[in-house]
């Protein structure tokens, strides 16, 4: 039986650095083509169907991120990974408000990219995912209560977990967005009520980062009285999982190996 083609489309104005990507995915087994311009990708995009486009945001006729809606109206279901030679606030904010799979700087590893490429054909189910066992894996714990957090990590280091932890919101995001941990464990009330909520809501909103999973567990009900429930709370709190405190051992456990996916 014939493989089920898995079709790219680079769209870089830089035909070199278009041609030497191209041959890293060529390489991996991927049916990959190259364009220059908006317009000639628009033409391919209407004629052919492609899995995934790696499209840079510095072309000719438009800022690349200006091109994604276009695209999008040929094939909605086509997967966009935006690329910037160099990033600025304003830049990323503009890339990251359209409908992209991933936003990637090219001065960053490019296994990053090659990471990102797999995801999408996970996602399509033309690759099979494949289990991160060869290190341990990293867990942030995100609580303001340092005895709790010395429970967490009682619980989840001697079981071979790389257990990390920090106290506060702006901390929270720094660590997540630099290391990029495997499972975020992750309080609701800190120095605000809602900040749990907040780092929630930006992490799940974020292309790169929406596929961390989060155990949110918070005493929010015994606080505060407030029943929450990510059955019928979901849509305020994405968390992948909810826990009230205390909690209990072999619960926890459970419940990170099911989001390790272990």
């Amino acid at each position: 039986m014939k493989a089920e083609s898995k079709r790219i489309l680079i769209v870089d104005p830089d035909s070199q650095a278009a041609r030497e990507l191209s041959s890293v995915f060529i390489g991996e087994g991927y049916d990959v083509e190259v364009s220059l311009c908006v317009k000639d990708t628009a033409e391919r995009v209407n004629d052919v169907k492609f899995d995934c486009i790696i499209m840079d945001v510095d072309l000719p006729e438009m800022e690349g991120f200006k091109a994604v809606s276009i695209l999008k109206a040929i094939d909605p279901k086509i997967e966009i990974i935006m690329t910037a030679s160099e990033n600025t606030a304003q830049l990323e904010a503009n890339v990251r408000r359209q409908d992209i799979f991933y936003y990637y700087i090219k001065s960053f590893d490019r296994e990053e990219l090659r990471q990102a490429v797999r995801d999408v054909f996970e996602k399509l189910g033309k690759v099979k995912k494949v289990k991160k066992m060869d290190k341990p894996a990293k867990i942030l714990v995100v609580d303001d209560d340092p005895l709790f957090v010395k429970a967490i990590e009682a619980i989840l280091s001697p079981r071979g977990y790389e257990v990390h932890s920090v106290g506060n919101k702006a901390e929270a995001l720094e660590q997540i967005y630099e290391t990029k941990p495997d499972l975020i464990v992750l309080d609701i009330m800190m120095e605000k009520l809602t900040d749990g909520f907040d780092i929630c809501y930006k992490l799940k909103h974020d292309p790169e980062m929406k596929r961390i999973p989060v155990l949110a567990v918070s005493a929010i009900t015994k606080e505060t009285g407030f029943k929450f429930s990510p059955v019928t709370d979901g849509e305020y709190f994405e968390a992948d999982d909810y826990m009230e405190k205390p909690v209990k051992t072999e619960d926890m456990l459970k419940r990170v190996k099911k989001l390790l996916q272990e």
